[in-house]
């Protein structure tokens, strides 16, 4: 059930967090050292190979003529150059460029003729960064760089779960670092065949605070942000509960996956029995049916309306509490 309900969301949810299926997610930690180039570019045009059948075995039929704007990992001769990519996939969706838009791409030669390719798929290409969406990514880059030219070992490690931390601070980049500390709150995870680990568990508690004050200044609650909540669970919990509560009165209700995550967390913190059976009503209902989508919002509101008295459970803590 589950593979079928997450295949049928990357069907048919346009947002970025369900782009990804079915293939490894690939963190910015990872597309550093797995890159062999990675710029930030115009795209000046968009078109199609002209190749006959005979000749031409390959799913990258399509191609970007890039202007390079600036080299950040590998060192490039040409000032435009050839990206091709497999326009025509769904699942795992390709890396896509769309013209003139302005991209962060994560590139390898191509191993025969001429041009780039994006094996990392859509995780290889950033669309719709802002000034400082580049700035953030290029510095969190270049910082990882540095630390990749130290030697492997405890200090290492260190520098990586800081900046992991430093990733999740900020929006622009919260999946970033955020996966990798506790990749079991993103449901891809379950794709993933790295095998990869928390590493949540080895913060300390200035770094949990960093993550907590993090949440505190997120002013739309989406999925990635709920990893906030579980990974800072104890610092003050009844105020992670008003964060939630919160988020859920103003979730958008086109696609409710998300409304979802955030009542069972809700249900998790309370321990209420009554916002657990509208929950469990509520995630019963089958995506694929239409039909149930007034049902769906109807148990949204009457959750929302039980939960407006309902505090956390006994033992939460509050300010100063232990979250060491």
């Amino acid at each position: 059930m589950l593979k079928a309900t997450i295949t049928f969301l990357c069907l048919v949810l346009s947002i970025q967090l369900f782009a990804y299926y079915p293939i490894d997610p690939r963190p910015l930690r990872m597309l550093i050292k797995e890159s062999e180039y990675i710029i930030r570019g115009k795209v000046l045009e968009v078109g199609k190979e002209k190749s006959s059948k005979k000749d031409y075995n390959s799913w990258e039929t399509d191609f970007a003529i890039i202007e390079i704007k600036e080299s950040i990992q590998g060192h490039l001769k040409d000032t435009k150059i050839k990206v091709h990519f497999a326009g025509g996939m769904i699942c795992p969706a390709p890396g896509v460029f769309y013209k003139n838009e302005d991209v962060l791409a994560f590139l390898d030669k191509t191993k025969k003729g001429d041009g780039y390719s994006v094996p990392a798929l859509s995780y290889g290409v950033k669309h719709g960064l802002t000034e400082e969406g580049f700035r953030l990514y290029t510095t969190r880059i270049r910082e990882m760089q540095q630390i990749l030219q130290t030697k492997e070992g405890k200090d290492q490690e260190e520098k990586i779960l800081d900046w992991l931390v430093t990733c999740s601070e900020n929006k622009a980049t919260r999946w970033e670092g955020i996966y990798e500390l506790s990749p079991g709150n993103d449901f891809m995870s379950y794709y993933d065949n790295n095998d990869r680990r928390r590493k949540d568990i080895y913060l300390n508690k200035q770094q949990k605070q960093r993550l907590f004050s993090a949440l505190l200044h997120v002013d739309t609650l989406d999925y990635y942000d709920l990893a906030l909540v579980d990974i800072t669970k104890g610092i003050d919990d009844a105020i992670a509960l008003g964060i939630l509560k919160k988020g859920l009165i103003t979730v958008d209700t086109t696609y409710l996956f998300t409304a979802e995550m955030i009542m069972k967390k809700i249900v998790d913190f309370t321990g209420d029995a009554e916002l657990d059976e509208i929950h469990s009503k509520f995630s019963k209902l089958d995506y694929f049916d239409k039909n149930v989508q007034t049902e769906r919002k109807t148990l949204l509101s009457l959750f929302i309306q039980k939960m407006q008295q309902v505090k956390c459970r006994e033992g939460v803590n509050a300010p100063g509490g232990n979250y060491s």
